[in-house]
């Protein structure tokens, strides 16, 4: 989907600088981050590298806006997690894959309206071979170099035998022993991270940035780094489960970055571990919310997770009510942050949960009325810009008043969604008239009885055209369709936004689909098109038939419409420039040319303008 800027809020004036600013997130963000790494997912099953990433990027990119991906910059150990850095800018060759794997990923989801989020590591840094010998590097002609008159001087290598004396000032945040922590006091320090954001946004295309270990570093620093490179995300890792000190940071980057919700993440624990679903309440004002960031404007700022990369290593780990959790963050305001083992383990109900927030149109300000608070029960009503969504989780055996059996949209061990949508319920096909939007989808294929294979969910056949992401219009040029059995001489065929192995892929993203089953389409005419949204009725998408034979193919999602019609009848035509004077073609309807044109409709080009002649 395509993702706009233009947040605004007030600066706190608590950090350095006086520009204006930014926010950390786009305004009424309705999308779902995943986290695309688990510790040690550069090998594996379920491998994370950048070429495995690119390989699914179809079917992440229907699910997520944003994904977070390590730090792709070369380390110290190898292989590595990336919070060993020793390059910033010149070696990205790492345990993940090589830079033109990474520059191929980042373009690839950037294609399908999908961001990549850098692990920015700044805090510390490793040498080349010692522990205080950062490497010279070189970008866009300018020579980046650090000595230990840029470490901190309280940093351990000041008691090391034989490494150099840190000359730096004293740490402004907790200290890393895993690496030298860097001075952010130091002009030149700051200097070089302002210019490495910069690079990891302009160069390489990320969108944004997951700073690690921000409790490092005063946070009126990543303002500093925020205000010069402008990500269009950014979130900081300040891993507290106080929620004042979780604010405190974000007001001292003059709420610039967002913060993951460790607040959150510990009343999950609480409530899934001990069975207590009250846990996931806090009072505002005298007033029921969410627990964590998210009760209370701080929202906005919140990106609220299950598990991540360390968590799930520790005792942190939820180890029971996994979906249900998900399903608390998915179905609530903040941005949610999937894990990518939760990912692996739980993909079907994760889709269900994700397509629930899409149909309601929740999104990361929503505002939420908390009906139930029990110790078997939390349930909270979201309104979203397309509807209303509803969250239970916990053991009791109700429902929420005005809601149907109907509009159950997801639902499994200790949790149930419904969804009520401005169509009304949540199994209306086109839940979602008010078109257009111009947000239309990243990925779109036509599947049917295609010589390539019949039905073959892996050989469904992307448009012609590139720019259908904000133009709501999508093309397949010279469609050839063949009869779908020797007992059925007709040909059918839909459409898909997600290919791969089998069904349960495609039918875990939107569809697009006829009003009735097998409907007739003939040439040069014009049909309707219908919604058939995700794990509401994707599974149930209706065909079209034809007469088997070779079409130019239109779709526009901006007026739902379909239209077959004869190839080379809409024959692309070298613009006026790129003719020399007096020059005559001829082009038949097909889009062939000839220099002498036989009897028939033709198209002559004169002088750059074009005419129909018949001879």
């Amino acid at each position: 989907m395509n993702l706009k800027f233009h947040l605004s809020c007030a600066a706190a004036i608590l950090s350095i600088g006086s520009a204006a600013a930014q926010n950390a997130f786009p305004k009424n963000f309705d999308g779902v981050m995943l986290q695309a790494f688990q510790w040690d997912s550069y090998s594996g099953a379920n491998n994370s590298k950048w070429a495995t990433l690119t390989d699914q990027a179809d079917e992440l990119s229907a699910s997520f806006k944003a994904l977070w991906v390590p730090n792709s910059a070369k380390c110290a150990n190898n292989p590595s997690m990336g919070y060993d850095p020793v390059y910033w800018f010149t070696n990205h060759t790492t345990t993940w894959g090589s830079v033109s794997q990474l520059r191929t990923m980042i373009q690839t989801f950037k294609d399908k309206n999908t961001d990549i989020i850098e692990d920015v590591v700044v805090n510390h840094r490793s040498g080349t071979s010692n522990w205080t010998n950062f490497p010279s590097e070189v970008w866009e002609g300018k020579t980046y170099k650090l000595g230990p008159e840029h470490i901190c001087c309280d940093d351990e290598v000041k008691d090391a035998p034989g490494q150099a004396k840190p000359t730096g000032a004293y740490d402004t945040g907790d200290g890393f022993n895993g690496a030298r922590d860097l001075d952010h006091t130091n002009a030149t320090v700051r200097e070089h991270v302002r210019d490495y954001c910069r690079f990891l946004l302009t160069d390489l295309g990320y969108a944004g940035f997951r700073y690690d270990m921000v409790k490092g570093y005063a946070g009126g620093y990543v303002k500093e780094y925020n205000q010069s490179s402008k990500p269009k995300y950014s979130v900081g890792e300040y891993w507290d489960g106080s929620y004042d000190k979780v604010v405190g940071w974000i007001e001292s980057t003059g709420r610039t970055s967002a913060a993951f919700d460790f607040p959150l993440k510990y009343a999950l624990n609480a409530a899934f571990k001990g069975g207590d679903m009250s846990q996931l309440v806090w009072l505002s004002n005298g007033s029921p919310q969410p627990a964590g960031l998210i009760h209370n404007e701080m929202r906005k700022y919140s990106v609220t997770f299950v598990d991540n990369h360390d968590t799930y290593r520790n005792d942190d780990r939820l180890d029971r009510n996994v979906v249900a959790a998900n399903a608390f963050i998915i179905c609530q305001p903040g941005t949610p942050c999937v894990f990518w083992a939760h990912w692996n383990a739980y993909k079907k109900e994760i889709q269900a949960l994700i397509a629930a927030r899409k149909a309601a149109g929740v999104h990361n300000e929503s505002g939420v009325n908390v009906l139930r608070r029990d110790r078997d029960c939390y349930m909270a009503e979201v309104t979203g810009t397309k509807g209303r969504l509803v969250l239970k989780v916990g053991g009791a055996q109700v429902s929420p008043e005005g809601y149907s059996n109907s509009q159950i949209v997801a639902s499994g061990e200790n949790y149930c969604v419904w969804v009520k949508t401005s169509g009304g319920t949540g199994t209306d096909p086109n839940p979602d008239p008010e078109e257009p939007t111009g947000d239309y989808p990243s990925s779109m294929y036509l599947i049917g009885n295609l010589p390539s294979g019949h039905w073959a969910t892996d050989k469904a056949l992307p448009p012609s055209n590139n720019d259908f992401s904000t133009t709501g219009t999508y093309h397949w040029k010279a469609v050839q369709l063949e009869a779908a059995s020797a007992a059925d001489p007709n040909s059918y065929f839909t459409f898909i936004t997600a290919r791969g192995a089998n069904w349960d892929v495609v039918n875990g993203a939107d569809r697009y689909g006829a009003e009735t089953k097998n409907q007739p389409v003939k040439t040069d005419a014009t049909v309707k098109v219908v919604y058939y949204p995700v794990n509401v009725s994707a599974s149930g998408a209706l065909s079209w038939k034809t007469t088997p034979g070779t079409y130019d193919v239109s779709l526009s999602l901006k007026e739902m419409t379909l239209r077959l019609s004869t190839p080379g009848s809409g024959v692309e035509l070298r613009p006026a420039t790129d003719l020399l004077p007096d020059e005559v073609r001829y082009f038949n309807l097909q889009g062939v040319e000839t220099t002498t044109p036989d009897h028939g409709l033709y198209i002559e080009l004169r002088n750059g303008q074009a005419r129909k002649v018949i001879l």
